[in-house]
């Protein structure tokens, strides 16, 4: 893989800087040809003055050798009798005022009296063939870049199409059961890929196989005593209460299914995590989705400040309170997220510049929102800053919106 990212890196490479160089080639080009009008427009310019004030030959044949475009044959006097003083590329006669088209150039006229005036501004600048092979050379440079990139693109087919069979494959992980077998590969790049995924499908079926005795066992254990309300609700003969209990411990069975299915991994070690790490850790991601819709955002964050709490618990936590910020302020409202460490407790503040809180007490209540959402962020925020003794507040921000401060308990 690293032979073929290079021989791309190095094609790629070839192609950018012919594209650089032609197209400085032509800039100069271009520059080189106006630097060239210009000029010459400033000697015809210099010449029709002269040419108002004298028709004599003498004088204007020095004043034309007296100019750069004059010594370079460019530049001519067209007297008021037909007779042209100078090295002309016009037919004879008086021409008219303007620019006229020749081969190998344009010559412009201007009226000096009775006279005229001309000179030829060549379509190439002088020193310009030396450019053109430089400029072909660098086509054919272009041309090797492409035909590099071709051979390129043809290695990596093969390589594209054994990277979406085994994308397949883990996209498949989690639908089919068993788990699928990774495909044989065929490219050396990607046989390391083949072999990690092959490790992981067994890894993956060997931890399905002990969640399923997990949750059987815990069916069994659950199930058990719920099996004897069950009877002794049967016990209760008909009735409306007796209907009641029986709805009761059903529904209470389907729960304990629905849990058993959602049962989590228990954490390993202690509950402590750094407030101010996993800050900075989220706000990676939460800053660069308020780059892309426009939010001014800052955070303050500085370490150590350790609180009994979960790694995971804390970033949802965070999580909880940005994801309020990005549904219930309007697009592009600031936001900054500060953690502080002061006296045995560590504060974690987020404010923004929405429209605040109307209720702050209703907005800590579990399933209760104000701003038509599910009701939990602010309660989520609650439960884990209360499990360490803390506590939770709602002002109004700085920046004119909500602030929601949390006190928790340094460990």
């Amino acid at each position: 893989m690293r032979r073929l990212v290079l021989r791309l890196i190095l094609a790629t490479a070839a192609a950018a800087v012919a594209a650089v160089t032609a197209t400085a080639v032509l800039v100069h080009l271009v520059d080189e040809h106006d630097r060239l009008r210009a000029a010459s427009e400033a000697d015809l310019a210099a010449l029709v003055s002269l040419a108002e004030v004298t028709a004599d030959r003498e004088d204007l044949l020095r004043g034309i050798g007296r100019t750069p475009a004059g010594r370079e044959g460019r530049l001519a006097v067209h007297l008021a009798d037909g007779a042209a003083v100078g090295s002309s590329r016009l037919p004879p006669g008086v021409p008219t005022p303007g620019e006229v088209a020749v081969d190998g150039g344009t010559v412009l006229v201007r009226a000096a009296g009775p006279a005229a005036v001309e000179v030829f501004v060549p379509g190439l600048a002088p020193g310009t063939a030396e450019l053109g092979l430089a400029a072909a050379l660098l086509g054919a440079g272009a041309v090797g870049a492409g035909a590099g990139a071709v051979v390129a693109a043809r290695r990596v087919r093969p390589v594209v199409a054994e990277l979406n069979e085994l994308t397949e494959g883990v996209a498949a992980l989690a639908d089919e059961d068993p788990p699928p077998q990774p495909r044989a590969v065929t490219v050396p790049e990607t046989a390391a890929l083949a072999t990690a995924l092959g490790s992981v499908t067994a890894r993956f079926a060997e931890v399905r196989s002990r969640e399923r005795k997990m949750a059987a066992d815990l069916s069994h254990r659950l199930r058990t005593p719920l099996t004897a309300l069950a009877l002794d609700a049967g016990a209760l003969g008909d009735g409306e209460v007796a209907e009641r209990v029986k709805q009761t411990i059903g529904s209470l069975e389907r729960d304990v299914d629905a849990l058993i299915r959602a049962t989590p991994t228990t954490p390993e070690g202690p509950l402590r995590c750094d407030v101010a790490e996993v800050v900075q850790r989220r706000m990676g991601f939460w800053s660069t989705l308020a780059a892309h819709s426009g939010r001014p955002c800052s955070v303050d964050a500085r370490p150590p400040a350790v609180v009994r709490l979960a790694e995971d618990d804390l970033a949802a936590v965070v999580d909880a309170l940005l994801g309020n910020v990005f549904r219930h302020t309007p697009a592009g409202a600031a936001f900054a997220v500060t953690v502080v460490r002061h006296a045995g407790w560590v504060t974690l503040v987020v404010d923004d510049a929405g429209i605040g809180v109307a209720d702050p007490a209703a907005a800590l209540s579990r399933g209760v929102s104000t701003g038509g959402g599910t009701g939990l962020g602010l309660a989520i925020a609650r439960d884990a800053v209360e499990a360490t003794g803390g506590t939770i507040h709602v002002e109004r921000a700085a920046l004119g919106g909500a602030r929601i401060r949390l006190r928790f308990a340094a460990a």
